[in-house]
C-alpha cells in the first residue's frame, strides 16, 4: 500500500513540475541556445540541418514523454491517463504522411489544437520558431529518419 502511496506522490510531483516549468514558472526553459534570431534556420525542409540544438532541445522537452528514441515511452508516459499515448515518432509510416509543417504546429500549438490529446502541451512560450523547425528536423531526420510522401 505505502509503494503505491509513494508512487502515486512521485507521480503527482513529477507532473506539477512539467506543468509549472512548462506554464513559465521556470526561470529559462532547458535548451542550450535561447539568443537566436527567428532568421536563422532555413524554412523546414530546406535541407539546412542543425540535429544538435534540435536534439538538445528533443531530449530536454520532449524525451519526458517520447522517450530518448522517440518511441512514446518516456518516463512521464505512463502518467498521462488511460489510454493517452504519445506518439511513436519513430514510426516512419505514421510520419511519411504527415507534413513538416503540420509537425510545426502540434508542437507550437500543443495537440488539443490539432485534434489530439491535451497532454500534448504547446511549446510556443517556450521555444522559437526556428528551435521548433530544428526540433521537426531532427525528429524528421534522426528519429523517423524519413520524409513526407505526398498521398
Amino acid at each position: 500500500m505505502k509503494s503505491h502511496r509513494m508512487r502515486a506522490i512521485y507521480i503527482v510531483l513529477c507532473l506539477s513540475m512539467m506543468v509549472f516549468a512548462n506554464a513559465g514558472f521556470a526561470k529559462e526553459p532547458l535548451k542550450k541556445e535561447r539568443s537566436r534570431s527567428h532568421t536563422e534556420l532555413d524554412p523546414v525542409n530546406t535541407g539546412t540541418y542543425t540535429g544538435e540544438a534540435g536534439k538538445d532541445n528533443f531530449i530536454a522537452n520532449c524525451s519526458p514523454c517520447h522517450g530518448e528514441t522517440g518511441k512514446g515511452d518516456g518516463p512521464l508516459a505512463e502518467t498521462l491517463g488511460d489510454g493517452v499515448k504519445p506518439r511513436n515518432l519513430s514510426d516512419a509510416k505514421l510520419l511519411s504522411v504527415r507534413t513538416d509543417e503540420f509537425l510545426f504546429k502540434v508542437i507550437k500549438s500543443g495537440g488539443a489544437s490539432m485534434g489530439f490529446a491535451e497532454a500534448m502541451p504547446s511549446w510556443k512560450e517556450t521555444f522559437t520558431d526556428a528551435e521548433i523547425k530544428q526540433i521537426v528536423q531532427y525528429i524528421r531526420k534522426d528519429i523517423c529518419k524519413c520524409k513526407y510522401k505526398d498521398k
